[in-house]
């Protein structure tokens, strides 16, 4: 096996680096594709939510994964759904990708464990990435050592998308699913609902499902009453 499985801990498989859109960040993307694992170095990435993070650790994932690297891929904004103890023997994988660290700072048993499994991690040589929508000046951790641990790495600022780069990665994952959507529509998207691209991917999937299964274009009538009322919020 090339990553730990657990259940609901898995790695995206369409999440890649080759349908990440780089834009501002080509070159951070260039760095966590070609340099990350090389160097076996740590990371943490920061950013505003839509920025891509989830992202970028599910393609570090697939990436590890082709080169038959074991990984483990933990989304601590589900950290409610198990405890701690999750991270006993993370030593033994080769890269752990840990999503939203920032949602348990402050709750003392997460941020030990954390501490711990970062320092094990480091004795082994292994690779640990992590995610959060703040700079680790402003995670405001309650255990000082942790929040010097993860500054001890590469630590890079995830830039949001323009509109019109977010219009072309809409595009580029319509394509990839076999779906014609006219720029209106895309606009429309943009402009009334949630701009957050992964909220407007799972609509965009959501849509994809339902035009099949009515036989129907994607205008923006259709939209209107596959998605409900518009909500930019």
């Amino acid at each position: 096996m090339t990553q730990l499985l657990l259940k609901g801990l898995q790695p995206q498989s369409h999440m890649t680096f080759a349908n990440f859109y780089g834009g501002l960040n080509k070159n951070i993307v260039d760095y966590l594709q070609k340099e990350l694992l090389p160097q076996k170095t740590s990371a943490y990435l920061w950013g505003s939510p839509g920025c891509g993070l989830t992202h970028l650790l599910h393609a570090l994932c697939e990436t590890a994964n082709a080169l038959h690297k074991t990984t483990m891929y933990l989304s601590l904004k589900e950290a409610s759904l198990y405890t701690p103890e999750i991270l006993a023997n993370v030593e033994q994988v080769d890269i752990l990708c840990i999503d939203d660290i920032d949602a348990v700072v402050g709750q003392a048993l997460w941020e030990e464990a954390l501490f711990d499994a970062y320092n094990r991690m480091q004795d082994k040589d292994n690779i640990w990435v992590c995610t959060a929508k703040t700079s680790v000046r402003g995670l405001n951790c309650s255990l000082a050592d942790l929040q010097s641990r993860l500054s001890w790495g590469q630590v890079f600022h995830i830039e949001l998308l323009t509109e019109a780069e977010r219009a072309a990665v809409l595009q580029l994952r319509a394509k990839e699913r076999g779906m014609i959507v006219s720029d209106e529509v895309i606009h429309f998207l943009l402009n009334h609902y949630q701009r957050d691209l992964g909220v407007l991917l799972l609509l965009l999937e959501k849509l994809d499902g339902a035009s099949l299964a009515e036989k129907k274009r994607l205008t923006i009538p259709f939209v209107k009453d596959v998605l409900g009322p518009v909500s930019i919020f």
